[in-house]
């Protein structure tokens, strides 16, 4: 799945407005120049002698004064005077047009746009998780309205949410009294709080719930740490809101549709190692730990801030008993760093399971190359966020499985959120 979408769409969608203005003004402004040049006068003007320039020049002016400095249309054949006349209402009708898009332009979204707006949906951030579900949703709903709240106006997948899925991008904080109360959020159909911000999604949701209590229900928001999540649980947002880890719906299938099934396979305790131990890495272990405890025997985490990161986990959801853990704080692209892990698999006897779950696409599909290299007969897994052909092509040489995390949110979104 590929998150960046081709231009031309988006070009499409910004330039259709203008063609449509500039082929009616075309046509009226056409219309007028032959009604003059059928013989049509007006009443305050006498153009019985006028030039092509001068015919032209007033039929150029119905769209600023209307015909205001000319007077009504008058004699001619009556084709030509119906032309006129249509001319007459038709030209100031365009150029007002143009002035008031200008002007909810130059005023802001949010003043004015926004203030029209019914069964939207809001989204809080513009990341990657905001463009996964905007894509399906256009998949289901192309007309809905869109509103993201982004707080980075130089966020990169803003154009595509704006120019691509014709979202109306605001810069703010969604969390923001200020911007929440601007977003009619009593006429939003569904809020989504998708920012990478755990506090700042469930403190907007608590702001939505006392601003709009009919909106209960309809609140879906992301918390990536998963001891946050669980000490959240009991809250009032727990309870009136969808709560989710998007690592989760990714985690759960990593697990289920594949470690478990590769330990059942194998007679010994498997030897896992966990390259990154971030939001997904510390999902895999949790995961692995609810499901698959007693396959594995031991377990070796590697990232820069392994014991850091190993001391958050212990807090919540915690090491369960039954394996041996060992840390390792180190750059996984550090050869270094692979000859300490390398020690551990000689001495543990087996082929490991090698999890590559940093948030580098790239750094985790070198490190495949190296593990299948000093290691071929180790079960690999390389994680990437999007799709992509080439490094599938690479890790399936290599004999590694790509495991495309994106796609595999995307999937796991409920139907109910659309």
């Amino acid at each position: 799945m590929n998150l960046t979408a081709p231009p031309s769409r988006g070009t499409r969608d910004l330039w259709r407005p203008i063609v449509w203005r500039v082929l009616a003004f075309a046509v009226v402004y056409a219309a007028a120049v032959t009604a003059f040049s059928m013989g049509v006068g007006v009443s305050q003007r006498d153009l019985a002698g006028a030039g092509i320039a001068e015919r032209a020049y007033y039929a150029l002016g119905l769209f600023v004064l209307g015909g205001l400095d000319i007077g009504v249309p008058e004699g001619g054949p009556p084709q030509g005077q119906a032309l006129l006349w249509a001319a007459y209402f038709l030209a100031p009708i365009i150029t007002v047009s143009a002035l008031l898009e200008t002007a909810l332009r130059l005023l802001g979204p949010l003043a004015l746009r926004v203030r029209f707006l019914s069964g939207h949906v809001v989204i809080g951030g513009a990341g990657r998780l905001s463009v996964l579900y905007v894509r399906k949703l256009r998949q289901r709903d192309p007309r809905r309205a869109i509103v993201v709240v982004e707080r980075d106006p130089s966020a990169h997948f803003i154009a595509e949410l704006r120019d691509v899925h014709r979202a109306l991008v605001l810069t703010g904080d969604v969390a923001s009294d200020t911007v929440l109360a601007g977003l009619r959020l009593d006429r939003a159909h569904r809020v989504l709080l998708l920012t990478a911000d755990d506090f700042s999604n469930l403190d907007a949701a608590a702001k939505i719930l006392r601003l709009a209590p009919s909106l209960a229900g309809r609140i879906v928001v992301h918390v990536s740490d998963l001891g946050f999540l669980r000490d959240t649980a009991g809250s009032s947002v727990a309870r009136d809101c969808e709560l989710f880890n998007g690592h989760e719906f990714a985690a759960i299938h990593l697990v289920r549709d594949h470690l478990i099934e590769h330990f059942r396979n194998t007679e010994n305790s498997d030897l896992v190692v966990l390259a990154g131990f971030g939001r997904f890495g510390q999902t895999v272990l949790d995961h692995l730990q609810r499901h698959a405890l007693g396959s594995f025997g031991r377990v070796v985490i590697v990232d820069d801030g392994a014991t850091k990161y190993a001391r958050a986990f212990e807090n919540g959801p915690g090491f369960a008993p039954g394996y041996e853990c060992t840390l390792i704080d180190g750059d996984i692209r550090d050869l270094d760093v692979w000859g300490r892990i390398g020690e551990i698999i000689l001495a543990h006897g087996h082929d490991p399971v090698v999890v590559l779950g940093s948030g580098h696409d790239g750094t985790n599909l070198r490190a495949a190359l190296r593990v299948r290299e000093q290691h071929p007969g180790a079960y690999v897994i390389v994680r990437s966020f999007r799709s992509s052909p080439f490094s599938e092509e690479v890790a399936d040489e290599a004999g590694a499985h790509a495991f495309n995390l994106g796609g595999l949110i995307e999937s796991g979104i409920p139907e109910g959120w659309f």
